[in-house]
C-alpha cells in the first residue's frame, strides 16, 4: 500500500523499476498487490497460497470472491505455466513433513538431509528422553470428560483441561534441557490463547503463546497444539479449515504434540487423517496418564448404550486360570503369539478407539481377562507395557465398571496397568434362630407368671396377643423390683453397660436375667443411636440413613467419608457420572476464585472498552486543533 503514487516514490519516473517482487503474496488481497504491479513491466509473486488467506472481516465481502488472493488466482489459471515450486524443504523433520506433503502438495516435498532426521535430543543441553527423541506425539483426551467450555456471550473457545494437559508437557520437554524460548503454544481460538498466557506466563516467561493466524512465517523448535474442541456433537468448527491447520503443524522443526480430542477432532475426515498420521509415525498417550483425578467418560455411543451395570459372574463350567506364584497375575497382550505381534500392532491399534470393529474387539478381550481374573482367587492382575494409550483406557474403564482398582505405574515404554480387587466387606452374620423364652424368675414376694395358654402354641400358627402382653407387663414389674432391691442394698456397685450393649451386641453369657425382651430392648436402642462408635445421639427425629452400609447416623456422622463408606461412595459417583456423563455438583466449600476462562472473557472486554475510551479521546483532541 506505501507503493502508491502518493507516497515515497511519487518523485520517482513512473517506468524507473523493471520488476515488482511481492513476498508473502498469498497472504494480501488483491486490490493491494495492483497498487506496486502498476510500477514495473515484469513481477515475482512469493508465498504460499495453500496457507492462510487475507483476513476478511466482511463475510459477505469474502463469499463474493476478494477472501482470493491473486496469488491464488493465478495459480488455479495458469497452472504449471507460471508456477514454480519449492520442493526442498529445510526445516523440518521429515515426519512432520510427510503429512502436509501428502495432504496438501501432491508428495512433491522433499525433507533436506541437515533436518530429515533432527530431533529436540539433539540440541546442545537437552538430554535423552521419551519426549525428546519423538518428532510426533498425540496426547488424546478422548473419553476424560475434558469438554470445551460453552460461553453464551462469547464467540471464542476454550478448554481448561488441554490448558492443563500443554502446561505438564511443556513441563516435561523444560525437564529435559529444552530452552522455553525455543518452545511455542499455538491453539485455534484467542480464549484459549488467554487461558494458556494465565496458567503458563509466571512459570515460562519465554514461552511463546500464540493464534494460529498470529504465528504463520514463524518457526520453533517444538510446537504444542491444542485443538479445544471437544463436545457431543463433533463440532470442530473452523478446524475443519485445512489451511489454517497446514500452518499450524507446519511451525514445527523438530518436534509437535497436539492435544486433542479424537472422538471430536476425528468426526472431519481431513483432521482424522491428520490423528491417522499421529499415530503411525508417532506416539499416542491418553490423558489419563497426565491427570490422576480425571473421571472417565463413555468412549464411545456404543459402548455407551451396552454398557453394563456390574460384572457378569463367569460361567461354572470350563478351567479355571492358573493363578501366578506371589499373589500377582500377567495378563497376556492378546492369547498366544501375541507377543510377536506387540511391537507391530501397537502403532495401528491406536486408532481402534474410531473404529467400532478394534474398540469392542479389545473391549471383549481386556472384558475376558477382568472376568477370569475375579473369578480367581488372586489380589492383582497387572497388564504388559506392550498396550498403547487406547488399550490402557480401555483397561481403565473397564476395570471401573467392575469395581476394581486401577492404577499406572512407570514411565514412558515401562509404563503398565495394575488392576487390583478392593478389600472385601464382611458378609452380614446371618440371623440368629430365635429361642424360646426363658422362664421368669421369682423374687421375693412376687407372684408367678402365667403361662401361655395351649390354644395359643406353635403348632396353630396363631398367637395369643393379650398373654403376650401380660406376660410382658408381669416381667417388666419384676425386672423393676429387682432393681430397686439391689440399689437398697449396701455395698452393691451398678455396673456400667458394655459399649456392644450399646450398639445392639449383648455379651453372651450374662447371666440368667437377660431374657428375650432384654436383646429386643438393646436392638431397639441402638436402633435409636447414631451407629458411629462412641457416638449416642439420637437418630429418632434427624437420622441419615447411609445407601452403602445400610446404618443409621446422626447429622454430624451422616457423610460417607466421615464414618468410612467414602471408598463405596466415590466408587458409585464415578459409576453414575460415566454411565450418565454429568457431573454433579459436591459437598465441599464453593470455590469463590474467579474461572480462568471468566476472567480472560472479562479482561478481553476491559481491553475492548479501554480502546474505544482511547480512541473517543483522540477524536477529541483533533476536533479541538481544528
Amino acid at each position: 500500500s506505501g507503493a502508491s503514487s502518493d507516497g515515497p516514490l511519487k518523485l520517482l519516473p513512473e517506468n524507473h523499476f523493471d520488476l515488482v517482487v511481492i513476498d508473502e503474496c498469498a497472504q494480501a488481497l488483491e486490490a493491494s498487490c495492483w497498487i506496486p504491479l502498476l510500477k514495473a513491466p515484469k513481477c515475482i509473486l512469493a508465498g504460499d497460497h495453500k496457507q492462510l488467506p487475507p483476513t476478511i472481516v466482511s463475510h459477505r465481502a469474502a463469499a463474493q470472491g476478494l477472501s482470493l488472493s491473486l496469488m491464488e488466482r493465478l495459480a488455479r489459471h495458469y497452472g504449471e505455466r507460471a508456477v514454480r515450486m519449492l520442493t526442498v524443504q529445510y526445516r523440518m523433520h521429515r515426519h512432520i513433513m510427510e503429512w502436509a506433503s501428502t495432504e496438501l502438495y501432491g508428495g512433491r516435498l522433499s525433507a533436506h538431509p541437515s533436518v530429515a532426521q533432527h530431533l529436540l535430543r539433539d540440541l546442545p543441553g537437552v538430554s535423552s528422553t521419551e519426549e525428546t527423541t519423538i518428532p510426533l506425539l498425540l496426547i488424546d483426551t478422548a473419553g476424560c470428560g475434558l469438554f470445551e467450555l460453552e460461553e453464551e456471550d462469547e464467540q471464542s473457545k476454550g478448554n481448561p483441561g488441554e490448558v492443563q494437559l500443554a502446561g505438564l508437557h511443556i513441563q516435561a520437554l523444560v525437564d529435559a534441557g529444552v530452552k522455553a524460548k525455543d518452545i511455542a503454544v499455538v491453539a485455534p481460538y484467542n480464549l484459549q490463547v488467554d487461558m494458556l498466557r494465565e496458567h503458563l506466563c509466571h512459570s515460562h516467561p519465554e514461552l511463546e503463546i500464540k493464534s494460529v493466524d498470529g504465528f504463520q512465517g514463524r518457526e520453533k523448535e517444538a510446537v504444542i497444539l491444542s485443538f479445544v474442541r471437544s463436545n457431543r456433537k463433533g463440532e470442530v468448527g473452523f478446524l475443519a479449515e485445512e489451511r489454517r491447520i497446514n500452518v499450524a503443524v507446519t511451525r514445527a522443526r523438530r518436534h509437535v504434540a497436539v492435544v486433542c480430542d479424537s472422538h471430536t477432532v476425528g468426526s472431519q475426515p481431513f483432521l482424522r487423517r491428520l490423528l491417522e498420521h499421529f499415530s503411525q509415525h508417532g506416539h499416542v498417550r491418553s490423558a489419563f496418564e497426565y491427570l490422576d483425578d480425571l473421571v472417565p467418560q463413555n468412549y464411545s455411543g456404543k459402548a455407551r448404550g451396552g454398557r453394563q451395570q456390574g460384572p457378569k459372574p463367569p460361567a461354572a463350567s470350563g478351567p479355571k486360570p492358573q493363578p501366578a506364584p506371589g499373589g500377582k497375575q500377567k495378563a497376556a497382550a492378546a492369547g498366544a503369539g501375541s507377543q510377536k505381534q506387540g511391537a507391530h500392532s501397537s502403532r495401528n491399534t491406536s486408532r481402534a478407539g474410531r473404529e467400532d470393529s478394534g474398540t469392542k474387539d479389545g473391549g471383549d478381550r481386556f472384558r475376558a481377562m477382568l472376568v477370569a481374573f475375579l473369578a480367581s482367587s488372586e489380589v492383582q492382575l497387572d497388564f504388559p507395557p506392550s498396550l498403547n494409550s487406547h488399550d490402557r483406557l480401555l483397561v481403565h474403564l473397564l476395570a471401573e465398571e467392575y469395581g476394581l482398582q486401577h492404577l499406572s505405574s512407570g514411565e514412558g515404554r515401562d509404563r503398565y496397568i495394575s488392576v487390583r480387587k478392593r478389600d472385601p466387606v464382611e458378609p452380614p452374620l446371618p440371623p440368629e434362630p430365635p429361642q424360646p423364652l426363658p422362664e421368669p424368675q421369682h423374687s421375693r414376694g412376687n407372684t408367678p407368671v402365667p403361662v401361655e395358654p395351649a390354644g395359643s402354641s406353635e403348632g396353630s400358627g396363631k398367637v395369643d396377643l393379650k398373654s403376650l402382653h401380660l406376660e410382658r407387663v408381669q416381667r417388666e414389674k419384676a425386672r423393676r423390683e429387682e432393681a430397686a432391691r439391689k440399689v437398697q442394698e449396701p455395698g452393691t456397685s451398678s455396673r456400667k453397660k458394655d459399649k456392644s450393649e450399646a450398639k445392639g451386641k449383648p455379651a453372651v453369657g450374662s447371666g440368667a436375667g437377660e431374657d428375650f425382651d432384654s436383646l429386643i430392648s438393646a436392638a431397639m436402642e441402638a436402633d435409636r443411636t447414631c451407629a458411629f462408635p462412641r457416638c449416642k445421639a439420637s437418630v429418632t427425629t434427624l437420622g441419615q440413613l447411609c445407601h452403602h452400609c445400610h446404618r443409621c447416623y446422626c447429622l454430624s456422622h451422616h457423610i460417607p467419608e466421615v464414618h468410612g463408606c467414602g471408598d463405596k461412595a466415590k466408587a458409585q459417583a464415578r459409576q453414575r457420572i460415566s454411565r450418565e456423563g454429568v457431573l454433579y455438583p459436591g459437598s465441599g466449600s464453593k470455590d469463590k476464585s474467579l474461572d480462568p476462562a471468566k476472567r480472560a472473557h472479562l479482561q478481553r472486554r476491559l481491553d475492548k472498552k479501554l480502546s474505544e475510551l482511547t480512541s473517543q479521546r483522540k477524536g477529541r483532541k483533533k476536533d479541538k486543533e481544528k
